[in-house]
């Protein structure tokens, strides 16, 4: 699999109310080796955007943000799509265009294609080691400085602001 057919997959998953249980019934379409693919792929992605000022924005968008949380947001922006994902991890305030169709996290996305595997071949899938970095991209700040969210993503604090 390669990241063009990965975001196909995707994108049928945009607009629905649970994207991670067509995510996995397209996955099961599919062989173990393109299972396999395809989380190797999603693994990358969501350690692409282990970046502050993305946690920023899941913090303001949530109303706080743990690490479990940031971890469960960035799965949903993959669910999101490509446009969606790769404008929010060059400006994350981009996703104040969104709207009020803010509901990002999405803990079972992240978990589809285990499932699949799983149920294709009645094995666990083998996993590359994941690489997070022990921190985020960028400039870390105090999420809770309202002032400092205003400069830092303005668009966001605005349409979520206290």
């Amino acid at each position: 699999m390669n990241i063009d057919k990965f975001w196909l997959l995707i994108e049928k998953c945009k607009g629905s109310d649970e994207p991670e249980n067509i995510i996995q019934t397209e996955l099961e379409k599919l062989s173990v080796e393109d299972i396999s693919s395809y989380q190797e792929i999603f693994d990358t992605l969501h350690e692409n955007a282990y970046i502050w000022k993305l946690w920023g924005a899941a913090y303001i968008i949530d109303g706080g943000c743990s690490d479990d949380g940031f971890t469960d947001f960035r799965y949903g922006l993959i669910a999101r799509g490509r446009d969606v994902y790769e404008k929010a991890l060059i400006d994350p305030d981009s996703l104040a265009g969104l709207g009020d169709e803010q509901e990002i996290p999405n803990e079972s996305f992240g978990y589809a294609a285990l499932t699949a595997y799983e149920t294709k071949s009645q094995k666990d899938m083998p996993r590359k080691t994941f690489n997070q970095p022990e921190e985020p991209i960028g400039d870390e700040w105090d999420f809770e400085d309202e002032e400092r969210n205003k400069e830092m993503l303005p668009k966001l604090s605005q349409l979520y602001g206290s």
